[in-house]
């Protein structure tokens, strides 16, 4: 029957059980009786605790069922009590752990807050004085490039001097190509500009011994210089400036000459700087550039004879039935450039084609006054 194998095989499996605990607890008694030897004289169990046990039904096993012969009957089912389970940490305990921390002659530690990492606090204060004075170096990532490809140098502007006082103006800026240059000095002013490479070369008549000459290129770039004039003592200069392409002219009657004459100095006769003839006369500004801003110096040394200085100015369609508005600039032999404004009230439309002239008289002398209508 299936309950008399059950039965039998866990019988047999406890009577093992025991067999086996008493062989492993009376080892060294049964290994000295099969030598021949002496048994031990302390007893090998020393001391037997009561189990409790019950008898149970196995798990999932069917009901009992009573046998007729009691001599096969099935042996008891022996169940050990369930061990005992350890109970949850008393209250009780949880303050004697708390009050272990505070016993006397333990270290208090303080108590320890978060607080937020700001700057002069330890590690924020170091990091935040590795940028102190630290700068970066330049790399060709940070050079600006011409229209060519070519790594832009530093803008150069240099002065230098030439005969009858004139100041030779070199300018270097190759990153600022075809770029309208305003170039100012004593108080005269006029705008060009640098050709496709970013060059600028010509010649300025000196107004002032200590010569400084300002350059603003672009919307940005202002550079200076200044030079050591000699020779200004033996000349004088007279000088006219506007702003737009029309505008004025200056004219100037040497030794007696009339109009046309070769003593008539004017923008289509100005004669060379290095002429033995008598003065001379500078154009300066280029009108091809946005707002246009020109300029003409006459230089004359102080012992050519002249008659007469004239300013003209044409009546055309974009100049008549307006004022015309300008500036005269007078520098006499050894004494500072003055300047005083110039104005020409334009006739109407009806006139254009014709001129309006303002006499400035001899060189010694320029009176500017306001020009009205006439020829």
């Amino acid at each position: 029957m299936q309950i008399k194998r059950r039965a039998i095989t866990v019988g047999t499996t406890f009577f093992l059980a025991a067999a086996t605990g008493h062989v492993m607890q009376n080892g060294d008694t049964i290994s000295a009786r099969l030598r021949g030897g002496d048994t031990p004289e302390q007893p090998v169990l020393a001391r037997v605790e009561a189990t409790a046990a019950v008898l149970a039904p196995a798990p999932n096993a069917a009901p009992a069922v009573t046998d007729p012969d009691p001599a096969v009957a099935s042996p008891p089912i022996i169940a050990a009590a369930p061990a005992a389970v350890p109970e949850p940490e008393t209250p009780d305990a949880i303050v004697e752990v708390a009050a272990l921390r505070s016993v006397p002659g333990l270290p208090d530690l303080p108590s320890a807050e978060p607080k937020p990492l700001v700057a002069g606090t330890l590690l924020a204060a170091r990091v935040e004085g590795l940028d102190r004075g630290y700068v970066r170096p330049k790399t060709a990532a940070d050079a600006t490039y011409s229209v060519f490809g070519i790594a832009c140098a530093d803008n150069r502007l240099s002065l230098d001097t030439s005969a009858r006082a004139m100041l030779r103006v070199t300018l270097s800026a190759p990153c600022f190509p075809n770029e309208r240059v305003v170039i100012s000095h004593s108080g005269l002013i006029f705008a060009t500009a640098t050709d496709k490479a970013g060059d600028l070369d010509l010649m300025l008549p000196a107004l002032a011994a200590e010569a400084r000459v300002d350059l603003h290129i672009g919307a940005d770039e202002v550079m200076s210089a200044t030079h050591e004039v000699m020779g200004l003592d033996a000349l004088n200069r007279v000088a006219i400036q506007w702003q737009g392409v029309e505008g004025f002219h200056l004219s100037a009657f040497e030794n007696g000459a009339a109009f046309g004459m070769p003593g008539h100095v004017s923008d289509s006769q100005p004669r060379d700087r290095a002429t033995s003839d008598g003065g001379f006369l500078t154009l300066l500004g280029d009108p091809s550039v946005d707002h246009p801003m020109l300029a003409e110096v006459y230089t004359a040394p102080v012992a050519t004879r002249v008659d007469d200085i004239v300013v003209e100015a044409e009546v055309s369609a974009a100049t008549c039935g307006r004022a015309l508005d300008g500036e005269a600039l007078r520098m006499a032999a050894g004494s500072p450039a003055e300047i005083e404004p110039l104005s020409f009230e334009m006739p109407g439309c009806d006139a254009v084609g014709d001129f309006l002239m303002l006499s400035l008289g001899p060189v010694a002398d320029l009176p500017v006054a306001v020009a009205q209508g006439g020829k």
